[in-house]
């Protein structure tokens, strides 16, 4: 399941389904949806609970989605967990034009997305 909340001045995804090429497809164009819909163009996509590790070939595809659904209009952040990562989507994506970034913390996902008071934002989502 994909839980996507307005934080203001960016959206917030968390995905915690076990990992399928068609969960993450469905994300990718859910994602640029509610953007339109709420006229946001920065996103944080945490991947960290998300299960499974999607093979070489679906990473690639991925990025060519990314690129074609989000183009230059959104900067996405998405926080993975360090050893699933090996850079193949953004690479693939960024290659196309789209502004992503995979980080393996809150902090340097939204420091990247350029969020005021990151610091404060983070406090407010995780009640720390």
């Amino acid at each position: 399941m994909s839980i996507c909340q307005n934080k203001g001045d960016y959206l917030c995804v968390e995905v915690n389904e076990p990992y399928s090429l068609h969960l993450f497809m469905t994300t990718i164009h859910e994602v640029a949806e509610h953007c339109r819909d709420e006229n946001l163009n920065k996103v944080l996509i945490d991947l960290r609970k998300a299960e499974g590790n999607p093979n070489i070939f679906d990473r690639y595809r991925m990025g060519i989605e990314i690129a074609k659904t989000w183009g230059t209009r959104l900067k996405v952040a998405i926080i993975g967990r360090p050893g699933v990562v090996n850079r193949m989507t953004e690479n693939t994506a960024i290659n196309r034009g789209a502004k992503l970034m995979v980080a393996f913390d809150e902090e340097t996902a939204l420091a990247w997305l350029e969020i005021e008071n990151h610091k404060e934002k983070l406090g407010e989502k995780f009640h720390v």
